[in-house]
């Protein structure tokens, strides 16, 4: 059973820390407040990734950052 590829989206992590990114499966407004684990072995400057519960459906997915250039 292929994973679905809503669980792992891609932001910039300006966008992510200061709330302007949406979960990927209902559209609710999600940031720092509702990370569950940061990834570190994702290169290039830590945190690269993280683990996000969403606030209202409660989906768990991954959140990687791109760069914010």
């Amino acid at each position: 059973m292929p994973v679905d590829s809503r669980r792992r989206i891609t932001v910039a992590r300006r966008d992510f820390v200061n709330y302007l990114t949406s979960c990927p499966f209902c559209g609710e407004t999600v940031g720092p407040r509702f990370v569950t684990r940061e990834h570190l072995d994702v290169p290039p400057a830590p945190p690269y990734a993280a683990s996000v519960r969403c606030p209202r459906c409660h989906e768990a997915y991954e959140v990687v950052f791109a760069d914010s250039n």
